[in-house]
């Protein structure tokens, strides 16, 4: 006869075992120690249900119970306790049947499930989805117990309350994915009426009326003359702070705004809000002794923007006034303060300051230096000597020279320099001059102390190899704490990005037998290398699950990769067609080899419509006479406006319509592009289609119909390659030239152009450069085999370099030339495929695109076929950190074609216009968060002249008063100005 026993747990409790025997005949249970089965070999280990997390195999590896050993009580509970540790489980129970050859166990489980996609249906804005997600506080990928789901609901009610949501209805609908244990969480919510506002409750002592309260509060529509708005916790919120806000603009600092309660008429569905205010009395800041705008002082102060007055703050305030003068030269500037009450109703700050004189840290030496150069160590200093006119008194307070002694005390020790020993010395009366100092500091630099020895334990091949490479603390180099975090950190990304999720990294040092050197040792534990079980992805409603999979960087059997992790989120943003990517790890906690890794993504709304206004004014304006064919000064509003309709068909890609309007162009482009194309992060592919009329050259209208595809291909961060097709028909009105030159110059035109484009970026910041290359080269071909209607090859190259003479001046240069070469003798390349410069961006010595060759009757541009131009700037500071200046040389010019560029300085002729014209300038940089703004002024010595008519475009279109009209010498102007956002190149 066989006897059973039967053992359960529980994941919430420890497991206690607890033997019961079971008779089968009898259907009874007979109370049976485990105990009384040790020694009895096991002769069969099963589990119950059949398909579990893990394979049977897997499951019996985790067991200090194995088939064929012999069962001893105590086993069993380690057996249990190592499922337990799995995380897996939420209940475990042992069933065993003792027979008289042995005993045979099945362990009968219960999943554990866990977090999966957590959605929140039926919620009109605000809040958002994100903020309804957040408010369940179920976490991607934690354990999932059934008492969660209420505490869910009462936060997703607090949310919705706190919103005007009072008399929601929740239901909860969960789905299990059996297979991989998940549960995914859906609160369906029935939200209904957003409650509204209604007269707020004051009390305390507001010292304003009623009214004036309300209106503030901007819970009333258009000025509190229509009904009240409804109830929103960002806007309940902004209310009170606007009432705040009242108060502090009076000086009223003290003055005390709660909201006390919310109070909910079910029956109207309105809420009150009880506010308790408190004016108090009126604080009044004052300075004494120095001229200090009002704007200023509520700057300095810190009590305006806590709205609350302590000594801390007071004190910060005294702190900030006092570097406030000492930034301006008044070194030795100092601060006290005073209160009192000039009534019941009124409190008294008084700011007394004394600037003392105006000083001028007429000198900055550093001596004692011998490891770092004085240049290194000056460029992590704020103590600036006095230069005018960007530091016209220098750069100088007691705070500044504090940190910098500290940053180089910094700089040694992170070089091994432990006993590093860093003073100064501030010397008044500098030279026998009044008010200038000079500052001396002192280093001394003591001896550097290196590592002698290192040795790195808990490592094995290949990785032992590997981690000595990349450490920095190795024999011969400088001991620093800061190198031993450096290791740590590149030691334990390694681990890290392999898989090893838990592994740690200990260090000690010891002194050296050898003076000045230490022994290290590195001990590293990499714990237990966790793989990928699979990638389980949620969310996806439109796009394409390929689209997903094919940009994953971890696949099942890889070692999970946190990098690699992260690398995958950032490239699912980089589609742009995802509001949310949430990455975890399912059962983190759990001991387990391989893990799921879970991505969660909403999708982005899939229409966006973006509009922007502007204006450009320079010497664009003039209209259609042949008054000015070098243009006057105009001005010209700009209006675009575009929408886009992102992941079309669920592939991730875009379709885009952008429009622009100005008086000198109007254009509406529609493009489709395929970013990551085929997959791969590195292409990305775009048709467009355009239609542009634009009056931007003022010897002609153009109207634009065009069409492109193009590949883009980037082959490293620097360099991209680009493959391009375009169809075009360019159309010219309005044309003010000689009508004789219309058949040669400007009849339509269809041009199919085939082209190859390099580009290379090397700078540091292509807003505002400082350092590195900027190269593009692009080259064309306009062929029959493509429908174009004329045929002829385009090379363009352009080359800018940035040389950083020292931490604030730049050297750059650009070089530009391009070059049309049509292929059949004696044909004419169409004025539209001309190549026009000239202005902001290619030479400042010319208005916009009024280089090169021009109409020998009107004295209207041309352009021409080839361009050569070279600038040349260097970049400074001009007054303080943010206001810059430059110096520039533009030459060059737009020639008839390659064989007449010419550098000559002269213009031989008023028929010449193939000679290399120079403009010097100034510029104006104002550094701002998108790029710096800028003004050049040039001055031009040799521009070009040329002939034209003055009177109408009509009267010279019109045989019979043509030839009465006057022909007079005109040029280009001397001086010029542009006004623009970003640097020239």
């Amino acid at each position: 006869m066989a006897a059973i026993f039967w053992l359960a747990a529980a994941m919430q409790v420890h497991a206690r075992p607890v033997a019961q025997a079971l008779v089968p005949a009898a259907s009874r249970r007979v109370s049976t120690p485990v105990t009384n089965y040790d020694g009895k070999p096991i002769t069969g280990i099963s589990f119950d249900p059949s398909v579990q997390p893990y394979s049977n195999q897997h499951l019996l590896t985790l067991l200090p119970l194995k088939e064929g050993a012999i069962f001893h009580a105590r086993d069993l509970a380690g057996a249990i306790q190592a499922l337990f540790a799995t995380g897996r489980y939420a209940d475990i129970s042992v069933e065993g049947a003792a027979f008289e050859n042995g005993v045979r166990l099945t362990f009968i489980t219960k999943p554990a499930y866990f977090i999966g996609r957590v959605e929140v249906n039926g919620v009109k804005q605000p809040p958002n989805s994100g903020q309804l997600v957040s408010a369940t506080k179920l976490i991607l990928g934690q354990p999932y117990h059934d008492t969660d789901r209420q505490r869910a609901i009462e936060s997703l009610r607090n949310l919705l309350r706190r919103n005007g949501y009072y008399n929601p209805s929740i239901n909860v609908h969960t789905v299990r994915d059996e297979r991989h244990e998940v549960i995914n969480i859906v609160f369906n919510v029935d939200a209904g009426d957003r409650a509204t506002f209604e007269a707020p409750t004051i009390q305390g002592r507001p010292e304003r009326d009623v009214a004036g309260i309300v209106k503030s509060t901007k819970w009333k529509r258009f000025f509190g003359l229509l009904d009240w708005r409804q109830v929103t916790e960002a806007r309940l919120q902004q209310g009170l702070d606007n009432i705040r806000r009242y108060y502090e603009k009076k000086d009223l600092l003290l003055a005390r705004v709660n909201l006390r309660r919310l109070d909910y008429n079910s029956a109207t569905n309105t809420v009150k809000p009880v506010i308790f205010i408190n004016g108090g009395p009126r604080v009044v800041i004052r300075a004494e002794g120095a001229k200090l705008r009002r704007g200023k002082l509520r700057q300095l102060v810190p009590i305006y923007q806590e709205r609350t007055v302590d000594e801390d703050l007071i004190m910060e305030g005294q702190r900030n006034i006092a570097q406030y003068f000492q930034a301006q030269g008044y070194f030795e500037t100092k601060v006290t303060h005073s209160q009192h009450n000039e009534s019941d109703n009124v409190r008294v700050i008084t700011y007394t300051i004394d600037r003392g004189h105006v000083h001028k840290l007429a000198k900055l030496q550093i001596d004692g230096n011998t490891y770092f150069t004085t240049q290194t160590i000056r460029e992590r200093l704020y103590l600036t000597p006095a230069t005018f006119p960007r530091f016209p008194h220098g750069r100088y307070s007691e705070a500044l020279l504090a940190k910098d002694l500290q940053a180089i005390t910094d700089l040694y020790h992170s070089n091994g320099f432990l006993d590093v020993k860093v003073s100064q010395r501030t010397l008044d009366n500098f030279r026998s001059k009044r008010d200038h100092i000079a500052v001396f500091i002192q280093i001394a630099e003591g001896p550097q102390t290196l590592v002698s020895q290192l040795s790195v334990e808990g490592l094995k091949s290949p990785d032992d190899s590997y981690v000595k490479s990349i450490l920095h603390s190795v024999p011969g180099q400088p001991y620093s704490e800061v190198n031993v975090a450096s290791d740590r950190d590149n030691v334990l990304n390694y681990f890290y990005d392999n898989g090893f999720l838990n592994a740690t990294f200990d260090y000690e040092m010891q002194p050296s037998k050898e003076p000045d050197r230490v022994n290290l040792r590195f001990v590293i534990h990499p714990g237990p290398q966790k793989f990928v079980r699979d990638v389980l992805i949620g969310g996806l409603n439109t796009t394409k699950p390929e689209l997903v999979f094919n940009r994953m960087e971890l696949h099942p059997g890889d070692p999970l990769s946190l990098a690699k992790d992260t690398d995958t989120e950032r490239r699912l943003y980089s589609l742009g067609i995802f509001a949310r990517v949430d990455t975890a790890l399912q059962n983190p906690a759990g001991d387990e080899a391989s893990k799921y890794v879970l991505y969660e993504l909403d999708e982005a709304r899939r229409y966006s419509i973006n509009v922007g206004v502007g204006a450009e004014f320079g010497r664009i304006g003039g209209g259609y006479t042949l008054n000015a064919p070098a243009g006057t000064a105009g001005f010209s509003p700009r209006l675009t406006f575009g929408v886009s309709r992102l992941n079309f068909l669920g592939l991730g890609h875009t379709v885009t319509l952008q429009s622009e309007i100005s008086n000198f162009e109007q254009r509406a482009g529609l493009s489709y592009i395929v970013p990551q194309f085929t997959g791969n992060s590195n292409l990305s592919l775009t048709f467009g289609t355009l239609y542009d009329s634009s009056h931007d050259v003022r010897t002609f209208s153009a109207i634009r119909r065009e069409a492109s595809v193009q590949m883009s291909q980037k082959l490293s961060k620097a360099n991209t390659l680009q493959y391009r097709l375009t169809f075009r028909r360019v159309t010219q009105s309005d044309l003010l030239i000689d009508p004789l030159l219309v058949p040669l110059l400007a009849q339509p035109v269809r041009v199919g152009l085939m082209g190859l484009s390099f580009i290379q970026d090397k700078r540091d910041d292509p807003a505002d450069a400082h350092s590195g290359v900027y190269t593009t080269l692009d080259l064309g071909y306009a062929s029959p085999q493509l429908a174009s209607e004329t045929e002829f090859t385009r090379l363009t190259f352009r080359n800018s370099s940035y040389h950083a003479i020292n931490r604030d001046w730049v050297f750059a240069r650009s070089l530009f030339f391009g070059w049309n070469a049509p292929l059949k003798s004696g044909e004419e390349i169409p004025i539209s495929e001309h190549y026009f410069a000239g202005g902001a961006t290619t030479h400042r010595g010319f208005p916009e695109n009024q280089a090169g060759p021009r109409d020998l009757e009107t004295g209207f541009p041309l352009g021409g076929n080839a361009v050569l131009m070279n600038s040349l700037e260097l970049r400074f500071p001009l007054i303080g950190d943010n206001l810059g200046g430059v110096l520039f040389l533009d030459s060059g010019n737009v020639y008839s074609d390659i064989q007449h560029i010419s550098f000559r300085f002269r213009q031989r002729n008023l028929q010449d216009f193939n000679y290399m014209v120079h403009a010097a300038g100034f510029g104006i940089r104002y550094r701002t968060p998108i790029g710096p703004i800028r003004i050049d002024l040039s001055l031009s010595p040799n521009p070009p002249r040329f002939v034209g008519y003055q009177g109408s475009l009509q009267d010279f279109l019109n045989p019979d008063t043509r030839d009465k009209l006057p022909r007079v010498t005109q040029r280009i102007n001397v001086f010029q100005f542009h006004f623009s956002l970003g640097q020239a190149f």
